[in-house]
């Protein structure tokens, strides 16, 4: 019997080993591993996409003028210990921890990431992968939420995490230095083309 299910869809596969998820997963593998289970997606919207598409274009071109660090988009584990192998739709690596980055996962946290809500379960970013990346020390998070026009900003301080919740202005990053983006440009229905963004980050 034939089982259609229609996105968006979130299935759930308990109690796999961390040497199985390494063994199944490729670069097309549309899942990842959190505490101790496979967490499958359905197929990303156009709008996860767009979003996807504009912050790494953003962070990619900032980083190949100003250097300093790695950035990475999905499908690019990040193990955090043997139950923990999350996939953030962006990563950045400081180029000094650029050796943990392996040719199939990075070693160890991030030193930022990027997650953006999906369909299937807007809620999993903040209520599954936020305390472990928090528990991580993960210095900087950003939570965007397409849903409600909201971006989740954590950062870390000597106190804690300072959390900054917000629907426009500008968002500076503390990890990517001189990196910033107005935050409105995320909710407009067509996005803005990154070049002038770069640009107007870039202050040219």
């Amino acid at each position: 019997m034939e089982i259609h299910v229609e996105p968006p869809y979130l299935i759930v596969k308990p109690g796999v080993s961390e040497d199985d998820f390494y063994r199944l997963a490729d670069e097309d593998s549309d899942w990842e591993y959190l505490d101790g289970r496979i967490i499958i997606h359905s197929p990303a919207s156009n709008r996860h996409e767009d979003l996807f598409r504009f912050l790494l274009t953003l962070l990619s071109s900032y980083l190949g003028e100003k250097g300093g660090a790695v950035v990475r988009g999905s499908r690019y584990p990040m193990r955090l210990d043997a139950d923990w192998s999350p996939e953030p739709d962006i990563l950045i690596v400081r180029a000094a921890r650029r050796h943990l980055m392996t040719p199939r996962r990075l070693e160890g946290p991030a030193d930022m990431v990027i997650e953006i809500a999906s369909e299937s379960d807007p809620r999993l970013d903040v209520r599954e992968k936020l305390p472990r990346y928090r528990e991580a020390g993960i210095d900087e998070i950003w939570m965007v939420g397409p849903f409600g026009n909201q971006l989740r900003c954590e950062t870390k301080t000597v106190a804690g995490y300072t959390t900054q919740v917000c629907s426009d202005g500008r968002l500076a990053s503390a990890v990517v230095s001189g990196f910033w983006i107005d935050v409105f440009w995320l909710w407009q229905e067509e996005l803005p083309a990154p070049l002038r963004c770069l640009r107007e980050i870039l202050g040219e």
